[in-house]
């Protein structure tokens, strides 16, 4: 490349010379014509039927990387009767090719269409339905894949009450409402379950089953209190007594309340399902995990604990606080952790803590750690796609959905609150708080590439430090 030279004078240009002023002259320095152009970034090939919408980096996200809005499935959950809200927002794919899908706090009623106010609803504390799998990987998503396993109190009169208002799913041993109340509709407020992780399980005498965490919470205090396991059945077809009637429930199931298995890996190649949780001190989160025994959630569960000496191992007892706090498998503070393997690394999200738009990625060579090389994986909007006032007092529970993924980008969906909990109510745009919206996230794979001297070409960086 052409290169130029200019001659600086330390004195200062001396008039009607370009020779040297004196002794003092700096050298020559060199410098190109031209930057070197920065290196094209080519988006993915995306269907335009699948309505995404491409989202600007507002973090410093890796360039290779690229956020979508995911307009159809902010769609399907843009409803106006029955399930019109809710957290949690938790899904399993199914042997059959269906998704499972589960709810905590959900609204159930109706919504003006027009203004997207959000009128008398009930407040159900769970709640599941079922997705049709035919039209995922098409991208062809529509209401009618939406099966609801809702307990309607009434769905024949729209000038009654309780119009398409529902019942909990599952209600807690502790609750107090009497048997009448919950007939004609009333909602438990003292104790609830809400939802943790599920998983398929092929029983030797039962073939293929789904089986399911829930958490027992006093919301009042939001603490957790106790465990249960419910198992499912898969015999049948979306909308069928069959399918998805419950088979056992575990109301003593891991009672400590610690609330492992909120997410989970199931690795079927050591035969472990990996149950995460995090423990909170001050603004702090990080995460810890145990493991069962067997792909049985039913099985026996150990938990990886640091000892005294500083070395990891796995323990039989349900840990002390003590044991917990010497024993996290994260440094950094996060939130719903969840974990997914591609080609023999292990990664885990979570979103910041507390309440952050930031979702970060680490890795590790382990599913359960430790989990290092914390990087941006992208930041959520400041504002949500709604009527009304878009601005939530909060981002929470950012949780990933391998199932819905068409092309091995991650899917996630995050929830967000008002800043009055009765803001959902009876307000212009109310009723798309407190619901689910979805983002497709692609080139992920690409956050730990860096640069090398040699080719100029980018190379996976797989340097990790993991726990024997």
């Amino acid at each position: 490349m052409k290169k130029h030279i200019i001659t600086l004078c330390a004195a200062g240009l001396c008039a009607g010379s370009l020779a040297a002023c004196n002794d003092f002259d700096n050298p020559a320095i060199p410098y190109d014509e031209a930057p070197e152009a920065p290196e094209a970034l080519t988006p993915p090939t995306i269907d335009p039927s699948w309505n995404l919408q491409l989202m600007p980096d507002e973090g410093g996200q890796d360039p290779h990387v690229f956020v979508y809005k995911d307009k159809r499935y902010d769609a399907l959950f843009t409803r106006t009767l029955g399930w019109n809200g809710g957290d949690g927002v938790l899904t399993t794919a199914l042997p059959d090719g269906n998704v499972f899908w589960s709810f905590n706090d959900s609204f159930y009623g109706v919504v003006d269409g027009e203004t997207r106010a959000r009128g008398a609803c009930s407040f159900p504390r769970n709640s599941l339905m079922i997705q049709k799998g035919a039209t995922i990987a098409s991208g062809t998503e529509t209401d009618d894949d939406l099966v609801w396993l809702a307990d309607y109190v009434q769905t024949t009169d729209p000038s009654a009450d309780r119009y398409y208002q529902a019942r909990t799913h599952i209600r807690h041993p502790k609750a107090s409402l009497s048997d009448e109340e919950i007939e004609k509709g009333e909602i438990d407020q003292d104790f609830c379950y809400w939802a943790g992780d599920a998983v398929i399980y092929d029983d030797p005498a039962r073939g293929k089953i789904l089986q399911m965490l829930w958490t027992g919470v006093e919301p009042g205090a939001l603490k957790n209190i106790d465990g249960c396991l419910r198992e499912y059945s898969l015999d049948g077809e979306p909308g069928d007594d069959t399918y998805m009637s419950v088979l056992s429930t575990d109301y003593d199931f891991k009672a400590d309340g610690l609330g492992y298995g909120s997410t989970m890996f199931e690795d079927t190649k050591e035969g472990h399902i990996y149950l995460y949780t995090t423990k909170q001190e001050g603004l702090v989160s990080r995460v810890l995990v145990a493991r069962t025994e067997t792909l049985d959630l039913g099985s026996p569960w150990s938990y990886y604990i640091r000892d005294l000496s500083g070395d990891y191992q796995w323990q039989s007892t349900v840990p002390t606080d003590e044991e917990m706090e010497r024993s996290y498998i994260t440094a950094e503070s996060g939130s719903m952790p969840w974990v997914f393997e591609k080609d023999g690394t292990y990664y885990m999200c979570m979103e910041g803590f507390p309440f952050g738009r930031d979702i970060y990625i680490y890795r590790s060579e382990k599913p359960y750690g430790p989990f290092t090389d914390r990087t941006l994986l992208f930041t959520l909007p400041a504002t949500l796609d709604k009527l009304g006032n878009p601005y939530p007092q909060r981002w929470y529970m950012i949780n990933l959905h391998p199932a819905l993924s068409r092309q091995g980008e991650l899917v996630f969906s995050t929830n967000s609150d008002p800043n009055n909990f009765w803001d959902n109510f009876n307000r212009v745009g109310s009723a798309d708080f407190y619901r689910p919206f979805f983002f497709r996230v692609y080139n992920w794979e690409h956050v730990y590439d860096t640069d090398t001297e040699d080719d100029g070409q980018t190379q996976p960086d797989t340097e990790t430090e993991g726990a024997e």
